[in-house]
């Protein structure tokens, strides 16, 4: 999800938003879901690719009145215990929710050592993670319990399946040939946290983007004035979706939207003017988003060593 004030406020709202009940008024439209279709490369459209040699686990999409697709709900064992904890490639560390100490926990300062860490079929011997103390903890536990950020896959391969619900972890020396070279690859960076990724639109390099699972019913979620750059549009009276949603430390909540003026390219894969949305009343305080709306029939491959990359293998290549 987008991040208006800071990581608390991201957390509650990604909680509120899995709840149900929470109502959606909107002015034009859901919530688009880009189902543009990239040219893959003729090379990864001769290889036939699969995950299904991998050791992986399921992930489940939380929905909301927002989209079907609102966050990405993974399984985690720690210490035995199994939760379920969503997966956000937008915060940058592993945070339990809530106060209470789980058996074989032990504090380290303001984090706690969990051991015996299993996740996306890779086992760690101990992990910390940074409570999320303000965060209510939901007795349905179906319910995420915690998140999962970026910090638990670096100096290792990811790989989403997305048409398999299929998330792993892997070494990354045991990446499959058949994965690396039907992958279409763009430079990518970890900064502060974050992995941004190399991207252009309407054919100019597009700085400051970072790859947010947490941002996933959304394909490019940016600051207002990049929206306007990117859709040639001046405000709200010229967006094409305009919507609200109830509600974040009691606000409601508005975005807009319109489609991008261009192409997006992400590697050699064009998707043709891609939707933009925003918040116009938080016009600056604002992360710049790369979400999961482009990818819901691709796999997308995070090759997170010392140069990292963004991999996408779209559907007609498998």
């Amino acid at each position: 999800m987008r991040i208006v004030y800071d990581l608390a406020m991201r957390v509650l709202l990604v909680f509120l938003l899995l709840l149900p009940g929470l109502g959606v008024t909107q002015a034009a439209q859901q919530v688009p879901v880009d189902r543009a279709q990239d040219r893959a490369s003729s090379k990864a459209q001769q290889i036939s690719v699969t995950t299904d040699s991998l050791s992986c686990s399921r992930f489940e999409w939380g929905s909301s009145t927002i989209s079907d697709k609102s966050a990405m709900l993974v399984p985690i064992s720690l210490n035995g215990k199994r939760f379920m904890y969503q997966l956000d490639t937008g915060a940058d560390v592993l945070m339990p929710y809530g106060t209470a100490m789980e058996k074989g926990w032990s504090p380290r300062g303001n984090a706690v050592r969990i051991p015996n860490v299993r996740f996306a079929g890779m086992t760690f011997s101990s992990m910390k993670g940074f409570p999320a103390k303000d965060m209510p903890v939901s007795p349905d536990p179906k319910d995420p319990h915690g998140t999962v950020g970026l910090e638990l896959l670096l100096g290792k391969t990811f790989v989403m399946d997305f048409p398999k619900q299929r998330v792993c972890l892997l070494e990354r020396g045991d990446l499959p040939e058949s994965l690396d070279q039907a992958a279409d690859w763009a430079s990518a960076e970890i900064r502060h946290g974050k992995l941004y990724v190399d991207l252009e639109l309407n054919g100019k390099k597009l700085d400051g983007i970072h790859y947010d699972t947490g941002s996933s019913p959304y394909t490019l979620d940016v600051n207002l004035s990049l929206w306007k750059e990117a859709t040639g549009k001046s405000g709200t009276k010229d967006a094409t979706t305009h919507y609200s949603f109830c509600c974040a430390w009691g606000h409601e909540l508005e975005s807009i939207g319109a489609p991008a003026s261009g192409d997006l390219k992400i590697g050699s894969h064009v998707y043709p003017k891609p939707m933009m949305t925003t918040d116009p009343a938080h016009p600056d305080s604002y992360w710049n988003t790369l979400g999961n709306a482009l990818f819901t029939g691709s796999i997308v491959i995070l090759d997170l060593g010392a140069h990292p990359r963004f991999g996408v293998i779209d559907s007609s290549s498998r």
